[in-house]
């Protein structure tokens, strides 16, 4: 059976999350409530992420801060780096990503990455004609322990 896809968020890179969080919200007319950052600006963190939902679509801000990730999210510029999917069925997803020709990689060279809440894997660029491509598939924590 095909897995099942579908639209999650777009991912964006910005050099500076306070400010984009400010812009954004004057865009859509956003409160502070609407917007969950992780981790909190006043924990140290490699890199930043702002979640929100506006106008029909949700968006991932993306800050990095080291220069590990600088160097990678920064190589392709501000500006949108990815669209993520939720599918049902992540393994099944990558075979039938694999069938078509188009290989894990960039963010996880390694394929899947298994955390708490998900399971996550990004598609390499340069087999979807450049665009960088992210699969979630969202479990509780229980069923990755069984």
């Amino acid at each position: 059976m095909k897995p099942k896809r579908s639209f999650r968020h777009i991912g964006y890179i910005v050099r500076d999350l306070k400010q984009s969080v400010a812009d954004f919200q004057r865009l859509f007319d956003l409160q502070d409530e609407d917007i969950r950052i992780i981790p909190p600006f006043e924990l140290a963190a490699d890199t930043r992420f702002a979640f929100f939902h506006a106008d029909g679509l949700s968006f991932e801000l993306i800050e990095p801060i080291s220069e590990h990730f600088k160097n990678i999210l920064f190589n392709s510029g501000v500006g949108i780096n990815h669209i993520c999917f939720t599918v049902d069925d992540i393994e099944a997803a990558v075979q039938e990503m694999a069938a078509k020709g188009i290989r894990p990689g960039h963010v996880t060279p390694n394929g899947i990455i298994t955390m708490p809440h998900q399971k996550m894997v990004y598609f390499n660029p340069e087999d979807t004609g450049g665009f960088l491509i992210e699969y979630i598939e969202e479990r509780s924590s229980s069923e990755f322990l069984n």
